[in-house]
């Protein structure tokens, strides 16, 4: 069983690299792949690079080439939903494209696309063993090319979407996943709270949210069985 590991900055990526063993790197589409051991189990890391497109291309990429059993986008997000700041932890039950838009010919407005259920549950109890329980939250994160840093568009993504954090990856590696079959959970640590303070808030409180996913993975592979 190998697993995928999707995030969209180096500072993201770099921790899970380095707790890879017998590492092998590849570059495919432009991004660097790198596979090895994580308490024994296949795992591949990749930094996809920002916005939905990119994640796109480099799961559909990936899923090609390596086949996973299931594919983890990890990272950071903005706090939208009440309660969830800096310092939270939300592991997607679904996502939404906020700006995917065709209310304009009778559509619904947003494009949902479902993570795997059993997937989530297991990184929610991962979570749980590393943070306190009402730092974690399961729920909808919301997904569009923008870095929401202001309090109207945090508010519509949480009152009309129904989130509780947005960013700009998950629900394109969510859509990719169901069109191919592959199971995928979406991990968000809150680095911000998505309005203007996140400038200040995002680079200042990266580093222990990026942390914090470490620390949850690293939970989540230890409690997997070895085949």
């Amino acid at each position: 069983m190998r697993y995928l590991l999707i995030c969209a900055m180096d500072s993201e990526a770099d921790g899970f690299r380095a707790m890879l063993s017998d590492r092998v790197d590849e570059e495919l589409s432009g991004m660097l792949f790198s596979s090895g051991d994580l308490k024994g189990i296949p795992v591949t890391v990749v930094k996809c690079g920002v916005g939905k497109v990119n994640a796109a291309l480099c799961a559909q990429t990936a899923i090609l080439r390596f086949a996973p059993s299931a594919v983890i986008n990890v990272g950071v997000a903005g706090g939208v939903g009440k309660g969830v700041v800096t310092g939270h932890v939300v592991i997607a039950d679904d996502t939404i494209q906020y700006d995917f838009d065709l209310t304009a010919i009778g559509e619904e407005d947003g494009l949902v696309s479902a993570c795997d259920s059993t997937l989530a549950l297991a990184l929610y109890s991962a979570a749980r063993t590393v943070l306190p329980e009402d730092r974690v939250s399961l729920g909808r994160i919301a997904t569009g090319d923008r870095f929401v840093g202001d309090s109207l568009t945090a508010s519509r993504i949480r009152d009309h979407y129904n989130a509780l954090a947005c960013e700009m990856e998950g629900g394109a590696v969510a859509q990719v996943c169901a069109r191919s079959g592959v199971p995928c959970g979406v991990l968000r640590a809150i680095s911000d709270n998505a309005n203007e303070h996140s400038e200040v808030d995002f680079p200042t409180f990266l580093a222990s949210a990026v942390a914090d996913t470490e620390k949850i993975l690293f939970s989540y592979f230890s409690s997997l069985k070895v085949d």
